[in-house]
């Protein structure tokens, strides 16, 4: 599957500058100064409120409703828990963090370089199965010999832990493979929709939110939403693969990179989770096949949640959509997506603003 191979050197070039960027949850604010320059003179506004939420908004001519579209700006990390004498630290986790994909990674600690500390291979027992440490068992190496030496580098307890991974591009392909891809690539899809849009005007307000600590219970999300009060919202955020060797993708996850993007129709669990609303659902999937693009169908349930889990429930209820996009190795520092499924995704969402005059119906029967 191809799209526009321009489309996708400008979402490469992207995400390159964006997954380059630090911004665990709740210290997002990197990624957010970016996007605000990036969004600035593409838009009729910015604004970025006291929870870090960011607002860009294309003014529409008053003959549609007002459209939400939204991805997150955090990523998955540590927080420093404490700092030891010899100058070790231990650490919280923040987000979904899996201690199995942290050890012996390089990591940046409030952008100082270091290393979670893993016991050496020769000290290791041959034969023995390899076991899961916990996150209390972790640490980090900063390269100090003493708590002081950390303190002198400019690091204190509550700093963040991120991934050091830098965007890595494969030979004739469009697959890309680094930290932060979730969600930085639904950043760069929202950024490059707001740059073909930017001379025309929607037949509605298109409201772009890039909002934080989604990683951590869409805290951001609920409150964007309440601010925004849009008619409705679609949320766009990466989504598992289940097309590697090691996942069932019948029974555990029918969706693989390459394949176009995700229509998510159900995600989370009875506390936190959603059900896609009919209407959006049938417009989606309208404006999909009026257009030409593969899109794949999905549900998540029981295994993770989006933004969309919160959005939805906001004031009197708002139809949401979920648009995903594909990415193996999720919440590690390895992801990897194909850039393609970002271009359909862009299309597509460019054929939805286009097609706002026809969204009227918002009834549930």
């Amino acid at each position: 599957m191809t799209d526009s191979s321009s489309t996708v050197a400008i979402l490469r070039n992207q995400l390159r500058s964006l997954t380059a960027l630090d911004g665990a949850a709740g210290f997002e604010q990197p990624v957010v100064a970016y996007l605000r320059d990036a969004f600035m003179p593409l838009s009729d506004s910015v604004e970025i409120d006291r929870m870090g939420n960011l607002y860009a908004v294309r003014r529409g001519r008053g003959e549609g409703p007002k459209l939400m579209l939204m991805a997150h700006s955090d990523e998955i990390g540590a927080l420093v828990k404490s700092v030891e004498p010899e100058g070790f630290l231990r650490v919280d986790r923040l987000g979904g963090t899996m201690p199995l994909l942290m050890v012996g990674r390089q990591v940046k600690v409030n952008g100082k370089p270091g290393v979670i500390g893993v016991r050496s291979g020769h000290l290791q027992q041959a034969g023995s199965e390899a076991r899961v440490p916990s996150i209390n068992e972790l640490y980090v190496d900063v390269g100090a010999r003493s708590a002081e030496d950390v303190m002198s580098l400019g690091i204190r307890v509550g700093d963040p832990v991120t991934y050091h991974s830098p965007l890595l591009e494969f030979a004739n392909s469009d697959l890309v493979s680094g930290k932060a891809i979730d969600n930085r690539l639904g950043c760069a899809v929202l950024l490059e929709l707001f740059r073909e849009l930017k001379d025309v005007t929607p037949a509605g307000d298109v409201v772009v939110v890039i909002a934080v600590q989604e990683e951590v219970g869409s805290r951001g999300a609920r409150v964007a939403a309440h601010r925004v009060c849009p008619d409705y919202a679609i949320v766009v955020d990466t989504f598992m693969a289940g097309d590697t060797p090691d996942v069932s993708f019948y029974t555990q996850m029918p969706a693989g990179i390459g394949r176009g993007p995700v229509f998510l129709l159900a995600s989370g669990n009875q506390i936190l989770g959603q059900l896609i609303h009919p209407s959006m659902k049938r417009w989606m999937i309208r404006v999909a096949e009026q257009k030409g693009i593969v899109y794949q169908l999905a549900t998540m349930v029981e295994i993770s949640f989006t933004d969309s889990s919160v959005v939805h429930l906001s004031r009197e209820g708002i139809p949401t959509g979920g648009l995903g996009l594909s990415r193996r190795y999720s919440h590690s520092p390895v992801e990897m997506a194909d850039l393609n499924d970002a271009s359909l995704a862009l299309r597509f969402l460019r054929a939805f603003v286009e097609a706002m005059p026809n969204h009227t119906d918002f009834n549930f029967l």
